[in-house]
Parts: structure tokens; sequence; C-alpha cells
């Protein structure tokens, strides 16, 4: 399910995910259903937009990992491009 991203005038198809089922308490590492384009990512955390190399890091086409732990109970949702 997607949505459209406007950049400078040119759409680019955006995907969202819930990741909320890997928050367990300890897990710091996630995981995109799908791969996406690097510097495409947006990581929220309870609804809050996380910032780049400061609270997140892209480790993979299809990972990151967070500088916190969320806890159980909280959310985690992404936005991004597929590659």
């Amino acid at each position: 399910m997607g949505f459209v991203f406007n950049t400078g005038g040119e759409g680019e198809e955006m995907s969202k995910a819930n990741l909320s089922s890997q928050v367990n308490g300890s897990n710091t590492v996630f995981t995109v259903p799908e791969a996406y384009q690097t510097g495409s990512i947006r990581v929220y955390w309870n609804g809050v937009r996380q910032i780049v190399n400061e609270t997140f890091t892209e480790t993979s086409s299809t990972t990151f990992t967070t500088s916190f732990t969320p806890q159980n109970g909280d959310y985690i949702t992404v936005d991004y491009i597929g590659s």
C-alpha cells in the first residue's frame, strides 16, 4: 500500500510498513519487508520522525539500527522508496 511523495515536481511511489511486531524491549535492529533506496527511509517511533545518523542508521538496503531501544507497547513505522 503506497502513497505519492512529491519531490521537485516528480512523484515517486512511497511504501509504508508497520514494524511494531519486531518491538520486544531489547531489539534495536529492524527489518523492512522489501529493499529500499538508500537515503529514502523515514523512521517513526511512536509517531515521531527520527533523525538519520542520530537516532537511527541504515545498515543495509533492508535493515536499520536505532540508537534507542523501543519498549513493549511502542510502535515503529517507516516510509520508504522501494529499490
